[in-house]
């Protein structure tokens, strides 16, 4: 190679695979990206693999290359991994994944190998299977390490804009608990023995259609599980249609609320209350529906709302960014919380272009139908959500759970009775 070459080359796929990387990031983080400099600093892990890549080829190969070409040889391979994390492992199903991994590990192989043959003119099987094993290493600990570079991330709106002025909020507003008390009466009331299990739920925010959706989901899903019939009702914010359901508001949600607890067996029935709206790090979930006049609900509105309930028996199912910061002030034996994400993290999926939340997704759709229990439908959904964040190169939302003694105990019952 003539003198110069391994540095240009050097120069120009570092560049290259740079830009690839950035693009493919901030195609990832549609359709609202935000640049993060926080991010920048990572892409140092990676320059340093690069050059642990080359060492390695250049350490295990008989005879050593010069480390320059090696150094271009290590660069050279950038592009399959590249495309294969940041494009293939987000839309293809764990079959496809596993078996498209497999090739890239082949393709890597016969690369190293064919690549260290063309510099010494000798086979090179061992250096090329050392450099297979450095890459795999890596992948690993930057998975466990969760170091991602990310320079862009969604744009997670805390609260939706305002729409076009509602002309009589306040007569709309006024007249909740006459629609929430129509809802109650169509539900009735189980005067039978045996425990029951009643649904509430809650669409906080009515700009983005993905919580309403959310909501409309977990009411089928539960109702079928639970064998829930018509003791339903649900709060809905959706600036498509005022008048489909009650709003979501904190008032309503107290009314509401009350209203299922004068309806229940207070010492034997079961509430699930589903939330899905945006999230703050307060923590409150927020409430929002064109330009009503809308406070936000927080942790000691929830709970002092299910105390004057009287409800004893909940599982609480909050989908939001910092979900997690309202588990500490509803832990109960008798209560269940399970969160789409820790108190210092956010959720995802929450975008006007979806039809569910990531947990949405991984919960509702896909785990809760088929799981044995409530809990084991959380771990299956952390599990998917974990992997198709490392995929998609997002922080960790760290979905979280609290599951009280006693009504863990109960649901069994409940479902052994069922059976």
């Amino acid at each position: 190679m003539p003198a110069g070459g391994p540095l240009r080359a050097i120069l120009i796929m570092g560049a290259a695979w740079l830009s690839a990387w950035v693009a493919i990031d901030r195609w990832q983080s549609q359709p609202d990206p935000q640049f993060l400099a926080s991010g920048i600093p990572l892409l140092a892990w990676y320059v340093l693999a690069i050059l642990g890549l080359a060492a390695v080829l250049r350490w295990c190969a008989r005879p050593a290359p010069p480390f320059g070409p090696a150094l271009a040889l290590a660069l050279g391979a950038v592009p399959v991994p590249l495309l294969f994390a940041g494009v293939i492992a987000v839309y293809v199903d764990p079959f496809w994944f596993l078996g498209a991994g497999l090739l890239v590990l082949v393709y890597l192989l016969l690369y190293f190998a064919r690549g260290l043959h063309g510099m010494t003119g000798y086979t090179q099987r061992a250096a090329a299977c050392a450099g297979l094993v450095f890459v795999v290493g890596f992948g690993w600990l930057t998975d466990a390490l969760d170091a991602i570079p990310d320079v862009w991330t969604p744009l997670e709106t805390q609260a939706a804009e305002h729409g076009d002025a509602v002309a009589d909020g306040e007569a709309i507003l006024f007249g909740q608990a006459g629609r929430i008390d129509e809802a109650l009466a169509a539900a009735g009331r189980d005067t039978t023995a045996s425990p029951k299990a009643y649904f509430l739920g809650f669409a906080g925010v009515g700009d983005e259609k993905v919580f309403a959706q959310e909501i409309g989901l977990a009411s089928r899903v539960l109702g079928e599980r639970y064998d829930i019939a018509a003791r339903k009702l649900s709060l809905i914010n959706d600036t498509r249609d005022l008048g489909r359901a009650p709003l979501a508001t904190v008032s309503g949600l107290k009314y509401a609320l009350r209203g299922l607890g004068s309806r229940m067996n207070l010492d034997q029935d079961v509430l699930f209350l589903s939330i899905s709206s945006h999230g703050t790090d307060d923590p409150a979930i927020v409430v929002s529906n064109s330009e009503l006049p809308l406070q936000d609900l927080t942790d000691d509105d929830l709970a002092d709302a299910l105390r004057e309930s009287g409800i004893k028996w909940r599982v609480i199912i909050i989908s939001a960014c910092y979900a997690g910061g309202f588990i500490e002030s509803l832990r109960d034996p008798q209560t269940i919380v399970i969160t789409a994400s820790a108190a210092d993290r956010t959720s995802f999926g929450c975008s006007n272009d979806r039809d569910l939340t990531y947990f949405g997704e991984a919960f509702y759709r896909d785990a809760l139908p088929t799981a044995r229990s409530l809990r084991e439908a959380f771990d299956t959904a952390k599990t998917a959500i974990a992997a198709r964040e490392r995929r998609e190169h997002v922080d960790a939302s760290n979905p979280q759970a609290y599951f009280g003694a006693k009504i863990q105990a109960k649901l069994a019952a409940m479902s052994a009775a069922e059976r």
